[in-house]
């Protein structure tokens, strides 16, 4: 028994057949069964039509030999006591003539005690007649029926013989074996086997042309790896972070993933059927435009029903046609955030740079002091230390509150000394933590990006001041930063804040613009005043709350 199971388990997975085969298979049986069925309904309408036809070629046959005159006199003589039916009579000679003429398998005359008078076999002369159906016949009836004779099986036709009073002498009988029937049938069934068979060869070449053309469609993929990409697909589409929205070529939408079924009730929308018009549902979408003029649109903030995407929208092709568009969707709050949290972690390792720098240099001053034995002079540079970098520093941390800003800003002091740079800082009313501590990270962006501007635009000039201005009052934040830098033309004024807008070169453009974005999420006021050689203004107003500390 374990020997048994060993080997059947040793034994090699069949393959599975490829598509191309499966859909000739199917396509080629279907054909071969379809005409199978075909023939055999269309051979046994052909038989029973083939019987119809007999049957009304015998009956008028029977009684166009019913009517003759020798016919009618043979019978009054047969129909006397003392009649001998000979095998050999004309009438019998004349009959086989008419049977051989007209192709039918036997005329039969009889007479009223059924004896017959003619046979096509002449021994059969003077017996009775068989089949047990020439009853009504010698009522006067005419009629056609099937019995079993002499011959065989046959269709027969029967039409009683009259005299001139109307008198019933005998009937003639008529008939087409089904043999012979048979041969006939046979030869118009070799007719349409020919074209079944032809049929059959065009059926199968058309199945092998559509598998080949499936094949090519699916691009060579069979059923099983199909599967396994529309599960993939499912599960990639599930797992992807951003939200997907596809529409085709008619602009309905085709695919929409579990992501952006988030985003959209976030906006209030409701979750759109499949073959939904994208026009209809989210016009603001900017899919069609892209479907109709194939050019990619990306990082677009698109609103929502006051929710902002960052949208990057696609035109899908196929062999050069243009078959749809997609779109991706992103939280643009958090694409804001994580800038925030990457622009803020910048900010804090140039300004650890930079004190680390400045440290630096001050211990080897001191060092050297010392080393010189210069000790009132490393008294009266300690004291200076003290006077002019120490004190400023605890009274900026003593007006604001929020740590990370004081900080932040104590950084932003020791890399303005670094470069050369006079940076004042004037905290007109002390600036209390923030209620949203996700507040901290704006300003950091805020700051950080007015300050780099500021620090850029004096670094070339003769004099290098950039002053700071902080103001809280009635929940309001005022944030100024000004420069003695070349300041900025009337024409650039317009568009400094756009993105990709910056006279430094390539890849840069991006800090002013995520001011204005940071504080029109806000809710807050952004105003810039400048004149060439005379240097900038930047004034920022943002709604800040102050933390209660009623959690506490």
């Amino acid at each position: 028994m374990g020997c048994d199971n060993i080997r059947v388990s040793l034994l090699p997975k069949l393959p599975s057949p490829r598509l191309n085969v499966l859909i000739s298979l199917l396509v080629a049986s279907s054909i071969a069964v379809t005409l199978a069925i075909a023939l055999w309904l269309f051979d046994a309408t052909l038989r029973d039509a083939q019987e119809d036809a007999q049957s009304a070629r015998v009956i008028n046959i029977a009684q166009t030999v019913a009517a003759q005159h020798d016919v009618v006199l043979a019978l009054q003589k047969a129909n006397q006591p003392d009649a001998i039916l000979s095998p050999h009579s004309a009438l019998e000679h004349d009959i086989n003539q008419l049977r051989q003429r007209l192709d039918i398998d036997f005329i039969s005359i009889f007479n009223l005690r059924s004896l017959r008078l003619t046979h096509p076999d002449p021994n059969l002369v003077g017996q009775y007649f068989r089949g047990g159906d020439e009853g009504p016949s010698l009522q006067g009836e005419t009629y056609a029926s099937r019995a079993k004779g002499t011959l065989g099986t046959s269709i027969r036709g029967f039409s009683p013989v009259v005299d001139s009073e109307g008198k019933v002498l005998g009937a003639v009988a008529v008939g087409v074996t089904l043999g012979t029937l048979g041969d006939r049938l046979a030869e118009n069934r070799q007719i349409v086997l020919f074209g079944v068979v032809l049929l059959m060869l065009f059926g199968a070449l058309g199945a092998s042309w559509l598998a080949r053309y499936l094949k090519r469609v699916l691009m060579g993929l069979e059923p099983h790896q199909i599967a396994r990409l529309v599960e993939e697909r499912h599960a990639i589409l599930s797992s992807v972070h951003e939200g997907i929205l596809a529409i085709d070529n008619q602009g309905r939408i085709s695919l929409i993933n579990t992501a952006a079924h988030r985003l959209l009730q976030r906006a209030g929308l409701e979750i759109p059927a499949y073959g939904t018009s994208i026009d209809t549902y989210l016009p603001q979408s900017g899919l069609m435009e892209v479907l109709q003029s194939g050019q990619a649109s990306l990082d677009k903030e698109t609103l929502i029903n006051g929710l902002s995407l960052l949208t990057n929208r696609m035109p899908i092709q196929h062999q050069g046609h243009i078959i749809g568009a997609v779109a991706t969707l992103r939280d643009t709050s958090e694409v804001h955030m994580l800038a925030e949290e990457l622009t803020g972690v910048r900010r804090y390792a140039e300004a650890l740079r930079a004190a680390t720098h400045e440290f630096k240099n001050k211990l080897h001053a001191m060092l050297g002091l010392v080393q010189m034995q210069e000790y009132p002079a490393l008294h009266r540079y300690l004291r200076e230390l003290a006077d002019h970098h120490i004190a400023p520093g605890a009274a900026l941390v003593k007006d604001i509150e929020e740590p990370v800003l004081a900080g932040f800003l104590l950084g932003k002091q020791s890399e303005a000394r670094e470069r050369d740079i006079v940076f004042s800082i004037d905290v007109e009313e002390p600036i209390p933590a923030p209620e949203a501590p996700a507040l901290v990270h704006t300003l950091v962006i805020i700051l950080g990006n007015l300050l780099e501007n500021a620090f850029d635009a004096v670094s070339e000039q003769d004099e290098r001041y950039v002053t700071l201005t902080l103001g809280y009052d009635e929940s309001l934040l005022s944030l100024h930063v000004q420069d003695t830098g070349t300041g900025i033309s009337d024409a650039l004024q317009q568009r400094v804040f756009q993105h990709g807008m910056s006279t430094k070169g390539q890849h840069r453009g991006l800090g002013l613009a995520m001011v204005r974005e940071q504080v029109e999420a806000h809710a807050g006021s952004l105003a810039l005043y400048s004149e060439p050689q005379r240097g900038t203004l930047i004034e920022v107003t943002l709604p800040y709350e102050a933390y209660s500390g009623a959690d506490d």
